[in-house]
């Protein structure tokens, strides 16, 4: 019996410890204050309480807006706070005495505007839009600047970044010395209010352009022309650009008249792009029919329809950057330096690298540096795949064929139809023509169940050639041939010159060698770096097109590096993309390079 009462003591003992152990997970089911914390930071609404000497009055504008709750629960927040000197000389600006003076509307707005859902640190920071919108749906911009010996941060252009990276359990703030005002007349009030763009606004109402900027869908980005800069070529009165643009013409609204699409053609279609979005994607289409702008990179020039045609520079037309990125209630604004017309354009060759998506841009450390980042599906704008599931990935460098990828990265997808069965991309802007359609890829040799074989479709229209990454090309196959079978050697790495098995050859047909033994690595290296064609395509109409590639078989990913469009008529294997800079290269160029090496290893 004695041993039998020891036993109940000790099942007792342990019962009691359960009930113990589990007893605060049922309170904390019943009472929903009762929360178990997963670590004892600071909630970002607790950081702002504890610190009132510098953010009461954020504070007291949080609990008046009812909306400090969402700061003190967990999540991922980034706020930029404006300490109480800048919510103090914000309502002095505004004629108001206390934050009492505000609607409950206001405050809402004021708050939506400065916290952002996702967790942005300053190594996140560019020269342009931050990556993510703020709660109220539009984009804050940050810029450095130097001002009195100093490098300053400012959100908007006018908000100082004041101390940076406060990390918090829930998330990230950034003070700031002046509340970030919200933008909240539409593009074409606010280029009225500003009474700078008297001719320019007068253009947009008499072509009916005003009314659509007007309304508050979009988005809108608009090229506008100053007054100063009208009055620098001569116009000094929106009668006197109307002599110019469309003289003897009637019916402004008319989609074809030439006022009406000189108008047109300073506003993109429905897109919002800041500075970096349009250096991204390096042409925009507008709101004329068919028609694009080029943008181009002049050290910190950004330029409008700067191009090179038939051999010829065409000067283009600067932006005023300091002043553009100017987010309006619907869209954003640049400011133009200089006026630009409408410019006839012809089909020209889009060299395409797939890996430049502006998400993938913007991730600090990862982009063009050594590694693999995985991309969940939705995570790119302008790429789809098959699977919520299934993931891609980024990679630069580490693939066995450094520098004979351009800039040494691509997108790796597992395309097949066990994993990922098919890969969609939203293509740069096409103008309308005829092109051939090359898929430029790392392909595997002498591994026939390794690398992936798969369709290649141009806005749902499956095209003629299937695309095979388990093919290399032959030193000893002249580039003709090449083209002949649909194949291409589409890079060229500056690194090749010297290698040993061309400066034995002698300078003995030196053409020949320098551009098809040069760009042949024995199985490896630039031999696998492959265009194919997968097919002529008609595109009917200027804009962004669609791209889509179907797994047949394969056990291993398709490594994406360059997309090429090139017009039937123009030559499909020259220039060659250097893998360094990313620039187009000439046969003869290379043969140049390659010359002045020989030279200088004779002497």
């Amino acid at each position: 019996m004695k041993t039998n009462n020891h036993r109940r003591t000790q099942w007792a003992s342990l019962l009691m410890l359960v009930v113990i152990a589990i007893w605060p997970v049922f309170q904390s089911c019943d009472d929903p204050d009762l929360q178990e914390r997963t670590n004892f930071q600071e909630l970002i609404g607790e950081y702002l309480e504890n610190n009132s000497d510098d953010y009461s009055m954020l504070v007291e504008l949080l609990y008046k807006a009812e909306s400090m709750s969402f700061l003190k629960a967990y999540g991922g927040y980034t706020l930029l706070a404006p300490d109480n000197d800048a919510i103090s000389a914000y309502l002095s600006d505004q004629g108001l005495s206390s934050l009492n003076d505000l609607s409950e509307e206001d405050l809402k707005t004021l708050v939506r505007y400065h916290v952002v859902k996702d967790t942005i640190s300053t190594t996140e920071f560019v020269d342009g839009r931050l990556k993510t919108e703020n709660m109220y749906g539009h984009f804050i911009t940050s810029g450095t600047y130097f001002e009195d010996g100093e490098v300053v941060t400012k959100f908007n252009k006018y908000a100082n970044l004041v101390e940076p990276d406060i990390r918090l359990a829930n998330g990230i703030v950034h003070r700031i010395g002046a509340v970030v005002r919200p933008e909240l007349e539409s593009a074409a009030k606010a280029l009225e209010a500003d009474g700078g763009y008297d001719i320019f606004v007068e253009a947009l109402k008499q072509t009916g352009w005003y009314d659509t900027l007007d309304v508050v869908e979009g988005p809108h980005t608009i090229f506008a022309v100053p007054d100063e800069v009208y009055a620098e070529e001569g116009f000094s009165t929106f009668e006197e650009l109307l002599a110019d643009v469309a003289p003897e013409t009637e019916n402004f609204t008319d989609t074809l008249n030439n006022l009406n699409r000189y108008v047109a053609y300073h506003i993109l279609d429905n897109s919002i792009r800041y500075i970096t979005d349009l250096i991204a994607d390096r042409v925009g289409l507008t709101r004329t029919h068919n028609e694009v702008l080029t943008i181009r990179m002049d050290g910190e020039k950004v330029l409008v329809n700067d191009d090179v045609f038939a051999g010829i520079h065409e000067p283009g037309f600067e932006i005023a950057r300091s002043v553009s990125d100017r987010t309006v209630l619907n869209g954003v604004v640049h400011d133009m330096k200089a006026d630009f017309r409408i410019k006839e354009r012809f089909p020209f060759a889009v060299y395409w690298d797939v890996a430049e998506q502006i998400e993938i841009m913007k991730m600090p450390g990862v982009f063009r540096r050594p590694g693999w980042v995985t991309l969940d599906n939705g995570q790119l704008e302008k790429v789809r795949w098959y699977g919520d599931n299934n993931t891609i990935s980024y990679g630069a460098g580490l693939s066995g064929a450094e520098g004979w990828h351009v800039y040494d990265d691509r997108l790796d997808v597992n395309l097949r139809p066990e994993v990922i069965q098919w890969i969609e991309f939203d293509t740069p802007i096409l103008v309308a023509g005829e092109y051939k359609m090359w898929v430029c890829t790392r392909n595997v040799y002498g591994d026939n169940n390794r690398k992936a074989i798969y369709y290649a479709y141009f806005n749902d229209e499956v095209l003629t050639n299937i695309i095979n990454n388990r093919i290399t090309l032959n030193n000893t196959t002249p580039e003709e041939e090449f083209e002949m079978e649909g194949f291409k050697l589409y890079g060229w790495n500056p690194d090749d010159i010297g290698i040993t098995s061309i400066i034995n050859a002698g300078e003995a047909d030196a053409d020949t060698l320098n551009v098809t033994e040069l760009n042949y690595m024995h199985n490896s290296g630039a031999s696998r770096m492959t265009g194919q064609l997968a097919g002529v395509i008609n595109v009917e109409t200027t804009g962004s097109h669609r791209v889509k590639f179907v797994g047949i078989t394969g056990t291993n990913g398709a490594w994406f590096d360059m997309i090429h469009f090139i017009p039937v008529e123009e030559n499909q294997l020259w220039p060659r993309v250097n893998t360094e800079t990313g620039e187009l290269v000439t046969k003869e160029e290379i043969n140049a390079a390659y010359q002045e090496y020989l030279s200088g290893n004779a002497q």
